[in-house]
């Protein structure tokens, strides 16, 4: 059956077609049609995101080792290890230790072009690492910390550890957590969206997703 002009996978078939090299176990992502039900990309951006996303990774799916190489690029003089994981876990949602291009596209569409609840959504699942449903102060510490590790490895552990007791008792202050306590993901929306010095502080989220 002929290839129709709007396969968006039509370049990567005519290229597979043509490679000399012995055959190589490639991951085949869901019909572009099933990727724009699931997204709020345009076809055109789909077809472009698996583009770059086959360039880097030309199998089809990443590791975390992988993963966090592009992170280690990206911010040449910080220790960016722990986010990326962070990061891969919350891409991750199904745990099979790799990322598809519908795991990549699904998560990056919530992010970049997602409503207001799905974006917090996807930020308490950064938080919530475990995924057990709610978040108290060790998971906002532990990425808070990666995060000021992401941007500037040479900054003593002492010195990380008093900066981040102090940005997370502030996290703590605006949503309101009482000292030992914990949030729950409805808890999380509700506060988020009433408090606007919260919403700012998550702008850097969408940033740091973007980088990817």
């Amino acid at each position: 059956m002929a290839v129709t002009p709007e396969d968006p996978f039509i370049y990567f078939t005519l290229e597979e077609e043509l490679d000399t090299q012995p055959a190589v176990e490639r991951h085949k992502p869901p019909s572009i049609d099933v990727l724009f039900e699931k997204t709020k990309f345009s076809r055109s951006e789909i077809q472009y995101l698996y583009r770059t996303f086959k360039e880097v990774w030309p199998n089809g799916t990443v590791e975390l080792v992988q993963f966090q190489s592009i992170y280690a690029d990206i911010f040449p003089e910080g220790n960016s290890k722990p986010y990326a994981e962070l990061v891969f876990r919350n891409i991750d949602q199904s745990r099979t230790g790799s990322i598809t291009f519908l795991d990549f596209v699904t998560s990056f569409s919530k992010i970049a072009k997602g409503t207001l609840e799905e974006k917090l959504d996807w930020i308490f699942s950064l938080y919530d690492s475990n995924c057990v449903g709610y978040i108290g102060y060790q998971d906002i510490y532990n990425v808070v910390k990666s995060m000021y590790q992401l941007v500037d490895a040479t900054l003593k552990p002492a010195v990380i550890a008093t900066i981040c007791r102090q940005h997370v008792k502030i996290v703590f202050k605006n949503l309101q957590i009482q000292q030992g306590g914990r949030v729950s993901r409805q808890e999380f929306f509700e506060k988020c969206q009433q408090n606007s010095e919260i919403m700012e502080s998550f702008s850097m989220f969408g940033t740091l997703m973007k980088m990817q």
